[in-house]
């Protein structure tokens, strides 16, 4: 599946922010980019291939957000109720 223009966009300010590419954030993924990012995963100790994987995407902080699991609170020393008859 091919990234949006919107998602491009976010890939390339992460690596205009981390200093990988010079040129504008523009939606449009060139060979400019392409290098940038190999340059990145390089640095990253990733396979420096210059395609957008979600190793590389993790890298640039824009991976997929997740909360740890977080137990369900307890109140007054017992569980929430499950709707049913306790």
């Amino acid at each position: 599946m091919t990234p949006t223009p919107e998602r491009y966009k976010e890939i390339q300010q992460a690596l205009i922010d981390k200093g990988y590419l010079q040129a504008p954030a523009s939606g449009v993924w060139g060979p400019d980019c392409s290098q940038a990012l190999k340059k990145f995963q390089q640095e990253q100790n990733l396979t420096p291939n210059g395609k957008l994987d979600a190793l590389s995407l993790i890298s640039l902080g824009l991976g997929p957000s997740w909360e740890p699991y977080r137990p369900t609170a307890v109140v007054n020393n017992r569980p929430p109720s499950s709707g049913g008859l306790n």
